[in-house]
């Protein structure tokens, strides 16, 4: 039975991977996480769960002294808009933690890395689809601690660590945090709707993203954690798809089951380190992975949707 240490797997992503590798019946599990932006509640049955900061020595002392298959490091401060109310803080958490984490990696022998990385790496580029190949020009205080890290784990697969790097883009789905206002364009526009609200569009409705549904998500994590094909190398986890914002909100408002026609939106000033436009070229992925993405953007927000009605009030 393979042994798993997922970190942030209190969180939106990593509670879905941790839930799949559990439901296989195959799989043991260990959750790291502070749960400062993740929630106990998310944790699956079967999970041992630590409550821990890894960013901090002392936190990374308390890892379970055994022998794990894979390491999938999802913890993270992932809001681009928070990063610059506390650079060090968004530092600390993403850069320093991934750093002390790669080296008990080291000292411990332990399997397959995986890390979550995000599309801030690729900052203001005209150049769409990115490709992994590309130049990168982080934008954002959020986006340079995550290139950083990045650089962290290319540093320790050259010392010989079996690594995986995922650059995920905008990830949606059942389980998002309705309540987190600064991360997750999807469920912060549908947070307005389930209140009844006038949605908030912080930036130009002609800005553009990629959404990728979360069970797409988490089918290209576990293809890569079982792939050794993939190891040693990085690549952009998307649906391939360019969506404007003016496209998202009518979808989104009509998955709820209001007219998007008049349903209110106002327009606001952008967020700061803000990315106009991005949206990834999957082919390295799809390639390496044998992963396609399955669920389209109709789909999975009727999915979202009909979640949050059933889990809000």
């Amino acid at each position: 039975m393979a042994n798993y240490l997922i970190t942030g797997g209190a969180g939106f992503i990593g509670s879905h991977i941790a839930r799949r590798l559990l439901d296989d019946g195959r799989h043991q599990v260990v959750i790291i996480d502070n749960v400062t932006t993740g929630r106990e509640e998310n944790i699956p049955q079967g999970a041992r769960f630590i409550n821990v900061d890894i960013s901090r020595p002392e936190g990374i002392q308390m890892i379970p002294n055994e022998k794990f298959d894979g390491i999938l490091h999802l913890a993270a401060q992932s809001s681009g808009e928070i990063s610059h109310d506390n650079p060090s803080h968004d530092l600390t958490t993403n850069a320093l933690g991934t750093l002390l984490l790669l080296e008990w990696c080291r000292e411990n022998n332990a399997g397959h890395f995986i890390y979550a990385s995000s599309m801030a790496i690729y900052g203001l580029t005209d150049e769409v689809p990115v490709r992994e190949e590309q130049q990168l020009d982080p934008y954002s205080f959020y986006g340079i601690s995550k290139q950083a890290a990045e650089q962290y784990v290319r540093h320790y697969a050259s010392l010989g660590l079996d690594t995986t790097i995922l650059r995920m883009f905008n990830v949606y789905g059942p389980g998002q945090n309705l309540g987190n206002m600064k991360q997750g364009m999807v469920s912060i526009y549908l947070a307005y709707i389930a209140r009844g609200e006038s949605i908030e569009v912080k930036g130009s409705l002609d800005r553009f993203r990629d959404y990728v549904y979360i069970d797409d998500v988490v089918d290209a994590w576990i293809a890569c954690l079982q792939n050794p094909d993939c190891f040693g190398n990085v690549y952009n986890l998307g649906s391939g798809d360019k969506t404007l914002v003016k496209e998202l909100l009518p979808q989104l408002i009509a998955a709820w089951g209001n007219d998007p026609e008049v349903y209110p939106i106002e327009e606001l000033e952008g967020t700061p380190g803000d990315q106009f436009g991005i949206y990834p070229d999957i082919t390295n992925l799809r390639r390496d992975a044998n992963w396609e993405p399955r669920v389209s953007l109709t789909e999975g927000l009727s999915r979202m949707a009909t979640w949050a009605k059933n889990n809000t009030s």
